[in-house]
């Protein structure tokens, strides 16, 4: 079984890539870590996310969640999450350092996730979409996940994008472990609808 992985932290988006203070990284970075896109370059210093100035919730509130969406720049996890993912799935994704100020306080106690393989892992059969006749490009207004494992080229994942639209997908394996160690701030859903 697989499942769509749900970023819930509320409230979403309360940090940025401060393109300001990351002058040792490349323009599009922040764009990549978004998109899932490997990064080749090698950090030689954190990463620095800022307030993105839309969010009311206190500084301790926040440093309780185990992962936050970004404005710009991805997801960020915490160390425990870090460790649980190094431990269990340590090739399936890339992590950098990373340091954000937030209500004028500061926190280096996360890091940037980059979730960089991309498969198809969608049912096509049973999912709803049309293609753009502009790009080409796939538009859900259902996604059903293949039953089978995440697998491309005889290798099985648990952390993917799907390769149609990023979304993040991650198998049963995955779910159980992040289940076990109590990490907050993420559900697993089976299907995803888009609400008009």
């Amino acid at each position: 079984m697989n499942y769509f992985l749900e970023i819930t932290s509320r409230p979403n988006y309360p940090l940025i890539l401060d393109e300001n203070q990351n002058l040792h990284i490349s323009s599009d970075l922040g764009a990549n870590l978004g998109l899932g896109n490997y990064i080749q370059e090698h950090l030689s210093s954190p990463l620095i996310y800022r307030d993105a100035e839309n969010s009311a919730i206190s500084f301790d509130r926040l440093i309780t969640y185990d992962v936050l969406n970004t404005v710009y720049g991805g997801q960020l996890v915490s160390e425990r999450m870090r460790k649980v993912i190094e431990e269990n799935f340590s090739d399936e994704v890339q992590f950098f350092d990373a340091i954000f100020y937030y209500k004028e306080k500061m926190c280096n106690s996360y890091s940037a996730m980059n979730i960089y393989k991309h498969i198809e892992c969608y049912d096509m059969d049973r999912s709803i979409y049309s293609i753009s006749p502009v790009d080409k490009s796939y538009e859900f207004e259902q996604r059903v996940l293949i039953a089978s494992p995440l697998e491309e080229n005889g290798i099985n994942y648990n952390i993917v994008r799907c390769s149609f639209d990023d979304e993040i997908v991650v198998s049963e394996k995955f779910r159980k472990v992040i289940k076990a160690n109590k990490l907050n701030c993420m559900s697993f859903a089976k299907e995803l609808e888009i609400d008009y």
